[in-house]
């Protein structure tokens, strides 16, 4: 089934060590191999999704060609950055690669403020509408996308900076990974009140599409009890059913820099992440993906739930 427009889905999650990249770039291979057109932006100044789908960012502007720092600096769209690595699921997947310029990238718009501010014809408030438009530019540029290919998936690096609260500003969605611990569970509030700030803000359509749990080891009781905890706790319609499990595959596909889906073993792994897609597609909103067996959860539910900590002997327990 094709998408009625373009579906702009954030992984977010100011964890580190979550899964964010692997997912992220699984995913997308997923799509693509599946047969969409599907676009990774990478705002992680670490760049280990772009790494990951074999683009040298210090490469393309050896040879004249933009970065995801230009969206925000010079707000180039994203049409004119993204490149398909060649070679890989027939021209479907393309990345717009981050640079470790994206580091830099909130301080030099701050300087841009304060140089504005300089002008005596400006005011505080003339400040601050400058820093709103900074924080929409990453959204201005991803529109470009619109129409043009039917999936964009974007990496966040693992804090609440500007850089993710501009990839918060862009989306239609957010997908939330966590690990199989109580103490991942934590950060979903602070993570949930940074995105009711977006909503009210700059962008009032940002759904929860689910928790995604990943790392995940069947034969472990307490994994199981985690991820039955999750269900009960915040509902099966906040919670992705399908688990991606631990597997040394995908660090050896980051090491190749290659997608799990290309790895010569990974065909099991590559399995989940074509069933976490298929849940997507079936989870999706109405008038976005038709109509579903188990539609999203509206934000209400989500703050009411996740508002609620878990504790770690909660989850112990059961």
């Amino acid at each position: 089934m094709r998408f009625r427009e373009t579906q702009v889905i954030v992984l977010a999650n100011q964890k580190g060590g979550c899964g964010k990249t692997s997912s992220t770039v699984s995913t997308a291979a997923a799509f693509a191999d599946l047969g969409y057109d599907v676009c990774v932006v990478d705002t992680d100044p670490q760049c280990n999704a772009t790494d990951n789908l074999g683009v040298d960012p210090d490469q393309s502007i050896r040879e004249g060609r933009y970065t995801l720092a230009d969206a925000y600096l010079s707000k180039v769209p994203a049409t004119k950055i993204r490149v398909h690595p060649e070679g890989r699921f027939g021209g479907r997947l393309s990345v717009v690669p981050g640079h470790r310029a994206l580091s830099s990238v909130s301080a030099r718009l701050e300087n841009e403020v304060i140089q504005y501010l300089t002008d005596e014809n400006t005011s505080h408030l003339d400040g601050e509408d400058l820093r709103r438009e900074h924080r929409m530019r990453l959204r201005h540029s991803i529109d470009s996308l619109r129409g043009v290919v039917d999936i964009v998936l974007i990496d966040t690096p693992p804090n609440l900076d500007f850089l993710m609260t501009s990839a918060l500003i862009a989306a239609d969605w957010y997908v939330v990974p966590v690990f199989p611990s109580g103490y991942d569970l934590k950060g979903l509030e602070v993570l949930t009140r940074t995105i009711e700030k977006v909503r009210n803000q700059y962008n009032p359509k940002l759904n929860l599409a689910g928790v995604l749990l990943g790392n995940y080891d069947r034969t472990t009781s307490l994994d199981r009890q985690i991820h039955e905890f999750l269900r009960n706790r915040f509902t099966p319609a906040l919670v992705f059913g399908t688990t991606i499990t631990r597997s040394v595959r995908y660090r050896e596909a980051a090491m190749g820099r290659i997608t799990i889906f290309e790895h010569p073993e990974g065909k099991e792994q590559a399995s989940q992440y074509v069933a976490l897609v298929r849940e997507m597609i079936n989870r999706g909103a109405k008038g976005a993906f038709g109509a579903t067996i188990n539609p999203l959860p509206d934000q209400e539910t989500v703050r009411r739930v996740i508002g609620d900590e878990p504790t770690v002997s909660e989850v112990a327990n059961g």
